[in-house]
């Protein structure tokens, strides 16, 4: 195995060892881990942090092509509920302060500034530092957070990063590193749903062959998929104050894209994807993330 993965024997969220092994993918080599006690779904062998660090590091042109297959109405939409919500949570307090962890293109820290917060946040991306600048003003911090001076906030947002790095524990002991005494976390994070089981049905029953789905949802890019149990056990093992975890239909990739990395034609993936955005669009589809919101003791 290459000396850039690090390999795991246990659950990551409950710690327990009753995990069943699926067989490899054909196509990857992976070998995706079930936690029988909780549900947590992860890859066995895992880039370290500092592979990741450097992976991210995209240019501007590189993450670029990234926002060009996203949907904008899907993301600000999702950003303005959250943010509607954590509004709430907070409280009117002075000199409001929130970090969002992995900002992107600045987007969400532009709507929450708007929203009387001030914006803080970092990227490993020198393509999206220099975007969330051009674009909204907002400036970074490029690094992974566990090496910033981040100082202390009263909310730390994380977009999809949680399944992204190869120890969850060690980021949500950083987050509330930066959070203040009662201080509110909001992630997002992908959900194992009944589409991941279908993929996982069909891995199964021919060892290993027919991968796409669990391909794609289980790489490099999302290492752990949990469930509701799999979050809310992380949460309480590392002391945080679980206030809500919910299941959501929220897909911010367009199908077409997603379709094509299926292996799907560019033709038939636009077809397909008019009736898969309406069964989307009216929230009837698989629940895919979980939106999670804890606090930090105070």
């Amino acid at each position: 195995m290459s000396a850039s993965l690090v390999t795991v024997d246990a659950c990551l969220a409950c710690r327990g060892r009753d995990l069943r092994a699926h067989a490899p993918s054909h196509r990857t080599g992976f070998v995706i881990l079930h936690c029988r006690s909780c549900g947590l779904h992860f890859l066995r062998d895992r880039l370290s942090l500092e592979s990741v660090v450097n992976d991210y590091d995209l240019d501007f042109d590189g993450y670029a092509a990234f926002t060009d297959i996203t949907r904008p109405d899907v993301i600000d939409s999702s950003h303005a509920t959250v943010l509607e919500r954590i509004d709430r949570l907070v409280g009117a307090t002075p000199r409001r302060s929130l970090f969002d962890i992995g900002a992107g293109d600045g987007g969400f820290l532009s709507m929450a500034r708007d929203a009387g917060f001030e914006p803080h946040g970092n990227e490993l991306s020198s393509g999206a530092i220099a975007m969330a600048q051009q674009r909204h003003g907002i400036e970074l911090l490029k690094g992974d957070l566990s090496t910033l001076d981040a100082g202390e906030h009263d909310a730390v947002t994380l977009w999809c990063v949680l399944a992204h790095v190869p120890d969850g524990d060690v980021l949500l002991d950083d987050v509330k590193r930066v959070l203040k005494p009662g201080g509110l976390m909001f992630l997002q994070t992908p959900r194992w749903s009944r589409m991941d089981g279908l993929g996982m049905a069909a891995h199964d029953a021919t060892r290993g062959r027919a991968t796409r789905l669990t391909d794609r949802r289980m790489a490099m890019h999302h290492m752990s998929l949990h469930t509701e149990d799999s979050m809310r056990i992380t949460l309480e093992r590392l002391g945080w104050e679980v206030v809500a975890i919910e299941p959501r239909v929220r897909y911010s990739l367009t199908t077409s894209s997603y379709l094509q990395s299926l292996g799907v034609s560019p033709t038939w993936a636009d077809r397909a994807s008019r009736p898969v955005n309406a069964l989307v669009d009216s929230g009837r589809f698989f629940r895919n993330v979980l939106d999670v919101y804890a606090r930090k003791p105070g």
